[in-house]
């Protein structure tokens, strides 16, 4: 749990600043960054909850919660995921939406997971506020079976590119080729194996999203 910081590290003014100068957003090249303090005191009143409420709701304390509004203390990230949750928005509402060249995925700049796995993943979706929907390009090479798995709630959508796939959903078997598709219950178990003697491709889309968004390292 966060704790408030001591007043001895509290944020000196600037001088030569007016206080209405201290609060305007603080522009950073081409992007503004948002005040995470003045976005979480207007989502906390939208919903007209209290300080101590809010605290109850977010497991941090309402003088920690009063300094952050204030811009005396800097919540971790942890901290803005569990106050998101409390005000029933999600991360996304804390940080600023990605570079625009984030939105379009080139061929010739692929992004893929670091994932001590035989199977290659590419990220295919875009890094977006509030982002629902997440999107892989798998390469699954001959032999390699994913275990079954299940998530309480959401969809998947495969799409088979290249190769064969065989599935097993909820106890019945499919095989699955190029242009072949299926659609799944998350709550249902499934599992896949490419019995094949080459890679098999397969787009999967799903939702909730399964990682964070990646951020730009653009500022």
């Amino acid at each position: 749990m966060n704790r408030a910081p001591r007043r001895q590290g509290a944020t000196v003014p600037q001088a030569g600043k007016t206080k209405a100068d201290r609060a305007a957003p603080e522009k950073t090249g081409r992007h503004v960054r948002r005040s995470i303090g003045g976005l979480l005191k207007a989502k906390r009143l939208e919903q007209g909850l209290t300080l101590q409420e809010l605290a109850r709701r977010a497991e941090l304390s309402a003088a920690f919660l009063s300094q952050a509004e204030r811009g005396k203390a800097t919540p971790s990230i942890v901290s803005l995921i569990n106050i998101a949750r409390a005000l029933d928005t999600d991360i996304h509402y804390f940080i600023s939406p990605p570079a625009a060249a984030t939105l379009v995925s080139r061929a010739d700049e692929p992004r893929y997971l670091e994932l001590d796995s035989p199977v290659q993943y590419r990220v295919m979706n875009a890094d977006i506020p509030n982002q629902r929907l997440g999107a892989l390009l798998m390469t699954v090479p001959p032999g390699v079976e994913l275990p079954a798995v299940h998530r309480d709630e959401g969809e998947d959508l495969f799409f088979i590119v290249a190769g064969e796939i065989e599935l097993e959903i909820d106890g019945k078997h499919f095989t699955l080729g190029a242009g072949d598709s299926t659609h799944i219950n998350t709550q249902l178990d499934h599992s896949m194996r490419n019995s094949g003697s080459e890679d098999a491709t397969l787009l999967w889309v799903g939702t909730p999203a399964l990682l964070p968004p990646e951020r730009s390292d653009e500022s």
